[in-house]
């Protein structure tokens, strides 16, 4: 007898593969988030880079998450990532965009990389 015939295991089944199509989009690289944004605006993503420090033109800092061939993505809440400046992290969290300062990520998750 096949497992699916089960009323339960039906239910299950159908929930499984429903909650792979929401939530995230896995790991995805800096510059597929910097070609293809509109893709991924609003879902959770997780990546990885380097935390780098940037200033503002009144002095104020920010962060942002940068790769080798410089793709960025502000890391908000400031204070999270400001803790990991200079450090490759993984970061979890949902991707936007803000017309005054470009893609960003809302941090939900972020761990030094070793």
């Amino acid at each position: 007898m096949c497992l699916l015939h089960r009323p339960t295991h039906v239910a299950l089944a159908i929930a499984l593969v429903l909650l792979g199509r929401c939530g995230g989009t896995g790991q995805v690289s800096l510059a597929k988030l910097a070609t293809n944004q509109d893709a991924y605006l609003g879902k959770q993503v997780s990546t990885r880079g380097t935390v780098e420090a940037q200033s503002n033109p009144n002095g104020s800092r920010y962060y942002v998450l940068a790769d080798a061939e410089q793709d960025l993505v502000i890391l908000v809440p400031n204070g999270t990532a400001r803790r990991f400046a200079g450090h490759e992290v993984a970061v979890r969290g949902r991707f936007g965009f803000d017309p005054h300062v470009g893609r960003l990520i809302r941090i939900t998750q972020i761990s030094a990389r070793r």
